[in-house]
């Protein structure tokens, strides 16, 4: 079994791998729906719309994350600029 191994990025909170699965998952989305026209079927357009509908969930929820991410990063670097020093659990 080969294991594969990612060599260390500059981005070690994973936002862009977080990005990254956001936009593959809204594209499966909108290739179910797009899918779903095509082949027809029962209720297809009701199939389609739900697929849409989920495409904009993922991204509205990978916005939200990203201004939380943006206001976190935000207050830690104040944090360390005035030297409080860092919750350590």
């Amino acid at each position: 079994m080969s294991v594969f191994l990612q060599p260390p990025s500059a981005d070690a909170s994973g936002r862009l791998h977080r990005r990254a699965v956001a936009l593959a998952n809204v594209r499966w989305f909108r290739a179910m729906a797009w899918r779903a026209l095509r082949t027809g079927g029962p209720k297809a357009e009701l199939r389609a719309a739900n697929a849409r509908a989920a495409a904009r969930i993922v991204i509205r929820q990978a916005q939200r994350e990203a201004v939380i991410g943006r206001i976190a990063r935000g207050a830690l670097a104040e944090d360390r600029e005035r030297g409080v020093p860092a919750i350590s659990g």
